[in-house]
């Protein structure tokens, strides 16, 4: 995985908690996207590869269904590997609230689980829905829908973030700030940039360097990180200088910088890069060893 595009698997890893979904205690087993020989598949939390390696790209499950490509189109597989959705569109997300976002020819709409269009469609840029809203964007403008395909929020600001515990960044001339549901600025625009709400914090940029706010606006960790990730699990992945590690909420190093690379927990795990290898690690800072023992890439 040599490019940050890999990396950006794990924004697709928000799954439960980004789409607003409470997890279940009879909810499956996570499995975690994972490349081999330059296909992906799919392992557990214990390093077994489940899903043989067969796919271009893969992305996270959410409500039991993962975005694959196969070529130049994405589709979904199931949970035992089998496609549910065969590769049709240029681009496709995670599912939330039983839609997800693709891209057929030059305009995303949303699907149901059966591949037919709910929201046909009509947008340039469409994103996963996170606590019942999903960004869009039209004429260069961001905007909300609801999951009907209503607008909740029109287009109007410059960029947007998804939605989190009630609130979302958005981009509005120079500045980032936050507004609540009914669009309204709750958190005024001040930021060069900022994320999603997790666990009661947002990363906010100020300057050139990242520190946390809480809902109120109020800064609870400095802004001392080149860069900075969300909060899982009580970490969150960040930079201070040349190498990741990551931090509680009293910004104490739980697990040391040394990493080149660094993702958020996602039920339990984390992605890493560590002297150009890519590994996941659990919350103690062990590395997840890959048990290939009982598949063949040629078979």
């Amino acid at each position: 995985m040599p490019t940050r595009r890999r990396f950006l698997v794990t924004a697709a890893m928000a799954s439960a908690a980004q789409c607003g979904i409470a997890r279940a205690s009879n909810r499956p087993a996570p499995l975690y996207p994972v490349e081999i020989c330059g296909k992906w598949g799919y392992m557990n939390s214990m390093g077994r590869v489940l899903i043989k390696p067969q796919f271009d790209e893969a992305w996270t499950f959410s409500e039991d269904l993962a975005a694959i490509r196969i070529g130049h189109l994405w589709g979904y597989v199931a949970r035992d590997g089998g496609v549910a959705i065969r590769p049709q569109f240029e681009e496709a997300r995670n599912f939330c609230y039983g839609l997800s976002p693709v891209r057929s020819g030059e305009k995303w709409g949303f699907i149901r689980k059966d591949a037919t269009f709910s929201i046909p469609p009509q947008f340039e840029v469409a994103r996963s829905f996170q606590d019942e809203r999903a960004r869009v964007r039209l004429n260069r403008l961001w905007g909300y829908i609801r999951t009907d395909g209503s607008f909740a929020i029109e287009p109007r600001y410059l960029g947007a973030e998804g939605y989190g515990e009630g609130l979302a960044p958005v981009q509005k001339g120079g500045s980032w700030g936050y507004i609540d549901k009914a669009g309204k600025i709750v958190i005024p625009m001040q930021f060069s940039l900022a994320e999603t709400f997790h666990e009661k914090s947002g990363a906010v940029k100020i300057g050139s360097l990242w520190g946390f706010i809480a809902r109120n606006g109020q800064l609870i960790i400095p802004c001392t990180f080149e860069e900075a990730g969300a909060f899982a699990d009580g970490l969150c992945p960040v930079r201070p200088h040349a190498t990741w590690g990551f931090i509680d909420k009293s910004a104490q190093f739980v697990i040391p910088p040394h990493f080149d690379r660094a993702d958020r927990f996602v039920d339990g795990l984390a992605l890493t890069r560590y002297q150009q290898s890519d590994q996941y690690i659990d919350r103690q800072g062990r590395t997840v060893l890959l048990d290939k023992s009982h598949f063949s890439l040629n078979g």
